[in-house]
Formats: C-alpha cells, structure tokens, sequence
C-alpha cells in the first residue's frame, strides 16, 4: 500500500508536525506493507506565533497553492493508493477540498485527519465551517478524529465514515520517557511548566495572572516561541508580585531539552482556550508531571478526569480564579502531584505508544481502500 501523507513536518514545531514526524520515524525501519510518500506542508512564511488576519490570509494563500500544486505531481508521479491528509479546518478547508477533488480524478482515497478539537463549537455555530467539515467528511473515504467529544457528534450527525484515533507519543520521547520518569522524588515544589506557543489563545494571560495569586509558585517557566510586545505584557503583569524573577521565559529549545525540563517539573499548565489532543499534555504525562489544563477537546480524556486513577486536574476556560485555586492545590499537595504524575506515565504506556496506535493508522487506509473499491463497483453499475 502506497499511502500519501500530506502533512507539516517540523520546523516549526507543533501538534501536527509531531505526529507526522513520529509516523514518518516509526515507518523508517519498519513496512507493515506500507510505502510511505511525504508532502511536507509545512508554513515557513509566517512566524508561528502571528496573529495579524492580513498576514495570515496572504501567506495561508501562498502555502495552499504550493501543496495542491506538489500533491498534484505527486498524483501523476507516484500513483499512491491512500492520501492521508492533515488538517486543522479553517480557512485551510478550501485547499482540503481541491485536494479531494483532485484525488477523485485521480480514483485515490482521501482519509482526512482533522487536528482539532472544536467539532461541537463548530456544530452549535453552525456556520460556513461546520457545513464545510460535514462536506468534505461525507465526500471522503473516512475521517480521523482526535477527540471522543467531536467523533460522537459527527456519528450523531450521519457521518460512519469517521474513526478515533488518538495522537501518538513519539518513540524518541518514549525512549525519554523510559530513561528519566525514576526521579519523581527530586522534582521541586512551587515550579510550574508551560509549553506551547505563546499567545492569548493559550491561556497565558489567565496562567500569570493565577500564578501571580498564589505565595507558593516560587518559578513558572515558559517554553515556546513568543512575541516581544506579548513577553513585556506578560512581565508587567509578573512584576506586580514581590520577586518578579520567577517568571522565566526561555524562548524555544529542542524537544529533548523540553522534555528534559518537563521530567524535573512536577507540574505542566495548559490553560488553552481550544486545544484537539495537545501532544504536550501527552507528553507531560510520559514524563511524570501532574497535568493542569482546561477541559477542552480529549484532555479530559487523556487526564482520566471521569476515571479512578487520574492524571490531573481541568478547570474552565477563562477561570482566574479557578486556576489559581487548582494551581494553589496541587502546589501544596506533592504527595498527590506525584501520584497524578505516576498515572500519567502508566497511562501513556498503557494507551498512547506509536506501536499501539498504528494498527489503527492501517486500519483507516484499509477501509479507506475498499470505500474507493465499493465506490468503483457502484459507477460501473451505473454505467452498465
């Protein structure tokens, strides 16, 4: 089976490159019968961190046309029998759904994984997005959904065609994981870690704001790229608490280095306003940290929140208040802290390994080829 990801790799880094690089390394030394064929559509004209509208447009623009331009070749180069494409819906549908056309013509396949969480947002809106989504699942072999939330209302909306399938942790981070989760004991109270991007929508405001509440958060240390005008505010905002050097920025690291930072940390904090399932939340866990984000897309899922052995804690989008209570909890509370961390490890292994997930991955571009082949069968009855 000749597959067809298009899909960003890093750089820069993110969700979706995380995933795409992880499959791309699991299949490098191993078949499963598979050929995999990459299109990287990754957005290099842009910082990652931009918000400017205008900006964002003209260089979406730009980047479409490149990838349906580069799938295209790959179409009449290649011949794949699957493509499997990434995407984060938006404004991006409009190239999600050229692509589809094209693949039509070309009798290829098109499993869609949507990288995001806001299926039921979208549903209750029931804008221009949520008819196009609903369009372009129905008019596809299957779906991806990354969130159990979004894959239950789209099967109450019709669409059989969609599958859960969970982000996987990477084997590197795995390996990681396996080497640096037996010194739980030596991690620090009063430190909290934040990864991510740093922009409003993540929460970063509300996460200072919470910290700057509690006596007991002695450092936060923020890692991710971040705009200078946003850091300054996010600094004034700091400096209202006595000792203002315990908010840390480091810019962006490797991913070793993040998770090196993540295996002393006792606690990781994503207060993001959307989020489909956060490869950090992922990898906090792998790692040991507790977990403190909001009940967004599959956090609550990946936290165990409705479960016995939980993984941390979630608290409303928005909430200072509620954060800073959560924070004030479970910075008091190391014995807890330590045991969420433990069950975020185990939990991992147990659920979120590549290995474990793949089977999955072939399982969809299976279907996905007998939908196109059932699909062959009912046009040459009707041209019959």
């Amino acid at each position: 089976m000749k597959v067809l990801l298009v899909s960003p790799l890093p750089p820069p880094s993110g969700g979706i490159q995380s995933v795409t690089s992880t499959l791309v390394d699991f299949l490098r030394d191993r078949t499963f019968g598979v050929e995999l064929l990459v299109c990287d559509t990754a957005h290099h004209l842009r910082p990652v961190t931009s918000g400017a509208v205008v900006v964002r447009v003209f260089t979406g623009i730009q980047n479409s046309v490149a990838t349906v331009w580069k799938v295209y070749r790959l179409l009449r180069k290649e011949r794949p029998h699957v493509i499997h494409l990434a995407s984060s819906a938006s404004l991006a549908m409009l190239k999600d759904w050229i692509i589809e056309c094209l693949a039509r013509r070309f009798h290829v396949p098109v499993v869609m994984h949507w990288h995001f969480g806001r299926v039921p947002e979208l549903k209750r809106k029931n804008n221009w997005e949520w008819k196009l989504i609903l369009h372009i699942i129905r008019n596809s072999a299957c779906s991806v959904i990354i969130d159990e939330p979004s894959f239950q209302m789209l099967r109450e909306e019709g669409c059989q065609n969609v599958f859960y399938v969970p982000n996987p942790l990477s084997n590197e981070a795995e390996e990681a994981m396996r080497k640096w989760t037996g010194n739980l004991q030596i991690r620090p109270a009063g430190r909290l870690l934040f990864v991510g991007h740093v922009i409003r929508e993540k929460g970063v405001f509300e996460l200072v704001q919470a910290c700057k509440m509690v006596p007991s958060v002695e450092k936060l240390t923020v890692i991710g790229a971040c705009e200078e005008s946003l850091k300054r505010a996010l600094l004034k905002i700091a400096g209202e608490k006595i000792n203002a050097e315990w908010l840390e920025f480091t810019g962006e690291l490797d991913q070793r280095q993040v998770w090196q930072h993540m295996a002393r940390s006792p606690v990781v904090v994503l207060p993001s306003y959307t989020e489909g399932f956060p490869m950090v939340v992922l990898e906090a866990m792998a790692m040991g940290s507790a977990v403190v984000a909001t009940p967004v897309g599959a956090i609550p899922k990946m936290l165990a929140i409705a479960e016995e052995e939980v993984c941390g804690m979630c608290v409303p989008v928005g909430a200072v208040d509620k954060l800073a209570d959560a924070i004030s909890f479970i910075v008091s509370n190391s014995q807890i802290t330590a045991e969420w961390g433990k069950n975020g490890n185990h939990r991992v292994l147990q659920n979120y390994t590549m290995k474990s997930v793949f089977s999955r991955y072939l399982s969809v571009w299976k279907s996905a080829l007998i939908c196109c082949q059932a699909n062959s069968l009912v046009e040459i009855e009707k041209a019959e």
